[in-house]
């Protein structure tokens, strides 16, 4: 699902002419420009280093809708559960609030996900009119819309192409890519649950002979867990900035010290504000609801952004939830309160 790239404040010098082939002349580039050169390995081994470097620099994922054409059987969102029952088409925010909204937020590096932000009609005028104080770290699709729709986005940005089998298959799915190379950056994620895995290494070659690059993500879910044989055969396919293990634990309440609230922030589609994914996901989502129960989850709310009076938080916060997803994990500084006491 979400897939966060660098950001926009680190420059580097083009040092070679072999680079200059390849990279715009420009004297300085940003990094969220040089993904686009970057072997995908390279970047996802970066990724991890992001936050040393650029500690205070606010993340956001925006969710414009919730809404998606597709039904996938693994999907928190859309299918285990409805986030449109949180937030329905009806109280979606305009493009145009949105663009007023996002001139209120300090510069951010923004994410577009969802639901299916392209069935948003207003996505491309909020993509083309973005407030320039942000820089845009792309989009996740499920590539299902018409090429025509893709194109009314007039800038070259990011999209991550999300491939699920249950409503496409590989020919249709590289048919959209190659139509959209030339307009878009482009990879490509997919989760790895049970059916899928088998499948990875052909799955990989495929995207391979087109020279489109594969992120593979962990399928996280509360009732499930890799089996060893699953995990040996996953392992291959995974970068630097997953861990299965890890993301799986749904065990671990230990007390952590988070920036999420802070430098990180998420927006529904009616301009809810939570501090992460996971706290939506707590406050929310039946699927979290035994985790959940009984706890302060007051601390995951914070004020919607159309609303006058908001800010980010001015500190860090101590969460004793379990942290388990990929965006969260990608974009918050969190580190054991133990060793922030020291």
């Amino acid at each position: 699902m979400l897939s966060h790239d660098l950001n926009r404040e680190m420059h580097v010098e083009s040092q070679t002419n072999r680079c200059e082939d390849r990279i715009p002349a420009v004297s300085k580039l940003s990094l969220i420009d040089l993904q686009k050169y970057l072997p995908a390995r390279v970047k996802y081994t970066l990724k991890p280093f992001y936050r040393r470097i650029f500690p205070n620099r606010l993340v956001a994922i925006l969710n414009p809708t919730w809404r998606c054409n597709y039904r996938c059987s693994y999907c928190p969102i859309v299918t285990n559960f409805a986030y449109t029952s949180v937030v329905p088409k009806s109280d979606e925010r305009s493009g145009e609030d949105w663009i007023q909204a996002l001139e209120n937020l300090p510069p951010a590096a923004i994410y577009i996900a969802g639901g299916e932000p392209f069935v948003y009609a207003d996505l491309p005028f909020l993509i083309n009119n973005l407030p320039e104080r942000h820089s845009l770290i792309g989009i996740v699709s499920n590539f299902s819309s018409p090429a025509s729709v893709y194109r009314k986005i007039h800038k070259r940005i990011h999209l991550n192409a999300s491939f699920h089998r249950e409503h496409t298959n590989s020919d249709e799915f590289l048919a959209k890519i190659k139509e959209l190379a030339p307009h878009f950056h482009i990879q490509v994620n997919i989760v790895a649950t049970p059916e899928n895995l088998p499948l990875l290494g052909q799955i990989s070659d495929e995207l391979a002979r087109s020279e489109v690059a594969l992120h593979v993500d962990p399928y996280v879910d509360v009732h499930f867990q890799y089996s060893t044989d699953q995990l040996k055969a996953l392992q291959p396919y995974l970068a630097h900035d997953r861990n299965p293990e890890t993301q799986l634990n749904f065990d671990d309440f230990s007390q952590k010290r988070c920036s999420a609230g802070r430098n990180y922030v998420s927006f529904s589609p009616d301009g809810s504000a939570y501090t992460c994914y996971a706290g939506m996901n707590f406050i929310h989502s039946t699927l979290y609801s035994e985790i959940a129960k009984g706890k302060d989850l007051s601390q995951y709310r914070m004020r919607n952004i159309f609303d006058p009076g908001f800010k980010m938080n001015a500190t860090d916060s101590v969460c004793s939830m379990p942290c388990n997803l990929a965006c969260d994990r990608d974009s918050a500084i969190i580190r054991p309160e133990s060793l922030t006491r020291r």
